[in-house]
This record gives structure tokens, C-alpha cells and sequence, in this order.
């Protein structure tokens, strides 16, 4: 192998055929130029309709991690980014490793009808499908036939979310694991991408991987090993296909102490530094300041204040957005402090 010695001791020319010399400055700066905004966009990447995690962001865009412990919610979150972000007008791919389809669907029924998931999972079939009318009801109801039915309000606000889904669920896809849906591998997943991209004729894909640590590796040598090539592939599909990937991860047990460290989303440092954006579901009880603070919402159930930690940022500062978490229904909004 040549040295740096051997190459001084050769003619200039030859040394010009024999190495690939770096382009300065100047020959990408007009490339640069051009892929800066004009003032006539507000985000660079994807909007969410989540005003604060937008601003905070310029828009969702590359590789984003999201962490916390189970029961925060981050499922209903990404579920949310999802369905906002597709009314909105961007394509979505939503790989439900570990739930199925049935189960996103009524999470997302429920979060935009604010009707609970057990009682759409109970009766929700005849309001859904057409079957049901209000007729019906009534002669059931004059016959005796105990029936637990939906209030006209309940009713109309399923009508009103049915025909919001359906305005965008062509674009809108879920990939699962049940029986019958193809392999989910990084090939699939990439070519999925270009796909829908074709489809759509979209430069901007928003997807969600549900979540890092069920997603399937080959030759791994353990689970750090794992996370390692898992996440090393997403980065990979991210740059080559330009598609923004959000991906679950769980917390280890160090994220445990609630001090919102980079280093607190399970696996290995390649995880929280290969990406572009990391964040963190994060309640008052984890940083040591006692339960938390709750409040009564109109459902009766308890609505409960989660932070979501921005630790790391490609485009903007560090910051902390401040939500509050409805748990009967899976909505999250910003909350004023």
C-alpha cells in the first residue's frame, strides 16, 4: 500500500489519476443554495400538527428515536404524529410489530371519536359498517332487547372520525405481522418507502417502526449487537430514500431515573448518536418530584402531564414541550404552564 511519502515522490499527473482528490467549498455551494427555503415554507420536514414539537423540530425529518417506559403512551403519540401528518398531506407507513391491525384502527377511532377502546372494541361494529340504523333502536328498544347502545353524540362524533380516516386512508398504510402480510425486513421496508413515494409522487414519507427492539436482525451476537445493525439500517434507508423514520425504542433501566439523558434509551450509543432527533415521554413521577401532577378531564378519567424531552436536535436546541396525556382515548396535547 502507498504511503503519503510515495505519493510526493510522483509527478503531479500521476498522482491526479491515482487519487480521488476532495472538491473545495466552491463547487457545492449553489447546490446549497438551492436546498435553503425562499420564506415561502414555514417547516423543512414533516408537520405533525403538534405546534410546539413542529417549531421545535422545523418539522419532523431523517432519523428519530423515541423513548420512554411502557404505559406513556409512546404508541398513541406516533400513532398521532401519524394520522395528523397524513391529513395534512404526507404519506404514512405504520409497522405494527407488536399489535395488529385491529388495534391501531381502534386506537385511532378512539382518539379521534373520544370514545373509549373498550366500548368501540364492544359495539362498534354496526355504526362502522352500515348495518346499524336508527330505526333499528327503536324497535329493539320497544321490543325489550337490552342493548347497550352509543348517545346520539357518541354516534355522531364516530360518524365524523369515520369520514376523516377514510378521507386519508389510502395513504395511510399498516403493516403488521399477522398471519397473511409479507415479511417486514429492511429490503421490505425500503422498497415499501420507494413505493409509496411512486405512488404518491411524494418526496417526504413519514414512518413509524413500533418498536426498535422486536424488529427482526440477522447475525447478531446479542441484543446490543442487534440494536447496533438495526439501527445502522434505518440510518441507511433514511439517507437513501429521504424518507423520515420514527422509531420506538424502550428505555433501559437507567432511563429509569428520569434525568432525560441521551444515554437512557435502550441499546447501544450508536442508537441515540446515528440519529437526528432524539426524545423522551416523561412524566413528573420520574424526576423525583412525587406523583405528578393529574387533573379530572370530562370523561371522568384521569389526564396526565407527560413532557416530551427533546435531548437531541440536528436543526434547533434542546428543549421540553410540555403535553398532557388523555388516556382513555390516546390524546395528547399541549398543555400551558
Amino acid at each position: 500500500m502507498k504511503t503519503a511519502k510515495d505519493f510526493t515522490e510522483l509527478p503531479l499527473e500521476v498522482v491526479e489519476t491515482s487519487i480521488v482528490k476532495p472538491k473545495p467549498a466552491k463547487d457545492y455551494l449553489q447546490d446549497y443554495y438551492q436546498s435553503l427555503g425562499d420564506g415561502s415554507i414555514d417547516y423543512l420536514g414533516i408537520r405533525t400538527g403538534l405546534n410546539g414539537l413542529d417549531k421545535a423540530t422545523l418539522g419532523l425529518d431523517g432519523l428519530i428515536v423515541l423513548g420512554g417506559i411502557a404505559g406513556q403512551g409512546k404508541t398513541s403519540l406516533a400513532l398521532q404524529l401519524a394520522v395528523d401528518a397524513c391529513e395534512i398531506g404526507t404519506p404514512v407507513l405504520f409497522y405494527s410489530l407488536e399489535m395488529p391491525k385491529r388495534a391501531i384502527f381502534t386506537k385511532v377511532f378512539s382518539r379521534l371519536s373520544q370514545i373509549k377502546y373498550s366500548d368501540l372494541m364492544l359495539k362498534g361494529r354496526g355504526y362502522l359498517d352500515g348495518t346499524y340504523k336508527e330505526e333499528e333502536k327503536e324497535k329493539e328498544l320497544l321490543d325489550f332487547i337490552t342493548i347497550d347502545f352509543f348517545t346520539k353524540t357518541e354516534t355522531q362524533r364516530l360518524k365524523e372520525a369515520q369520514g376523516k380516516f377514510e378521507a386519508i386512508a389510502d395513504k395511510f398504510y399498516i403493516r403488521s405481522r399477522e398471519v397473511g402480510d409479507s415479511e417486514i425486513d429492511f429490503d421490505s421496508v425500503e422498497r415499501e418507502i420507494n413505493l409509496l413515494k411512486a405512488e404518491h409522487n411524494a418526496d417526504k414519507v413519514l414512518v413509524v417502526i413500533d418498536h426498535l427492539q422486536v424488529f427482526q436482525a440477522k447475525e447478531y451476537k446479542d441484543q446490543i449487537d442487534k440494536e447496533n445493525k438495526l439501527i445502522t439500517g434505518f440510518k441507511g434507508i433514511s439517507e437513501r430514500t429521504g424518507a423520515t423514520l420514527l422509531i420506538i425504542s424502550q428505555k433501559n433501566k437507567a432511563g429509569f431515573s428520569g434525568k432525560g439523558r441521551l444515554e437512557e434509551i435502550k441499546g447501544s450509543v450508536d442508537i441515540v448518536y446515528l440519529a437526528d432527533l432524539v426524545m423522551f415521554l416523561q412524566e413528573e413521577a420520574e424526576k423525583g418530584k412525587g406523583k405528578g401532577q393529574e387533573q379530572v378531564i370530562s370523561s371522568g378519567e384521569i389526564s396526565r402531564q407527560i413532557d416530551l424531552v427533546i435531548s437531541k436536535n440536528r436543526y434547533n436546541a434542546p428543549t421540553t414541550i410540555h403535553l398532557n396525556f388523555d388516556g382513555a382515548y390516546g390524546i395528547f396535547t399541549e398543555a400551558r404552564r
